[in-house]
């Protein structure tokens, strides 16, 4: 018997939906609950079949989601709510004439409460996304340091040469030949 495209996109969502409730369902649990959604029997390989195609779908998904999209989403989503939210907790008559009635004072500690943790919510998810990373170029720049001028690096060998900080052979290779060295140095 053909199953028509409309009732396969409802079997389809009903599989994932399976699958999201339970991840470690049998085939055969999926095709106990399908039957007893929809009220008439399957056939196994049917719906062994199209639980793989469902379970290729999902992984296929996941594989080619890409993050800063859902990101936008999840922040215009959260506009939205943010508006609605601060209705309730910025109440003033006027809104009373478009038909909101006064909230209670509690409702407006939970909206309040609910905008905080929407904030967070965010913050949280764009910094696990790493959108405030900074480049690795700018992380590098920060552990090198410019070369001192030969003036100073030349003193400052000097000065470890007379603590003893350095001994001769070190000398040899870091300062250049004699000629070059300023008057005063070695």
């Amino acid at each position: 018997m053909r199953v028509l495209p409309p009732f396969e996109d409802k079997l389809r969502h009903q599989i994932r939906d399976e699958i999201a409730k339970t991840p470690t369902l049998s085939v055969s649990g999926i095709k106990e609950r399908l039957e007893k959604t929809f009220g008439k029997g399957f056939d196994y390989t049917y719906i062994r079949k199209l639980t793989g195609k469902v379970r290729n779908e999902i992984s296929h998904e996941i594989d080619s989601a890409k993050i800063e999209p859902r990101l936008a989403e999840l922040r215009e989503n959260y506009r939205l709510m943010r508006e609605q939210l601060l209705k309730i907790v910025y109440w003033t008559p006027a809104d009373h004439q478009d038909g909101m009635p006064k909230p209670l004072a509690r409702d407006r500690v939970e909206a309040a409460k609910s905008i905080v943790g929407m904030d967070l919510a965010i913050l949280q998810a764009e910094n696990a996304a790493g959108l405030y990373k900074k480049p690795i170029e700018e992380i590098a720049r920060g552990f090198q340091y410019d070369p001192l001028p030969p003036e100073t690096r030349m003193v400052i060998i000097a000065a470890w040469q007379r603590g003893g900080l350095l001994p001769a052979a070190v000398i040899e290779e870091i300062v250049p030949a004699q000629s070059e060295l300023p008057t005063g140095i070695a």
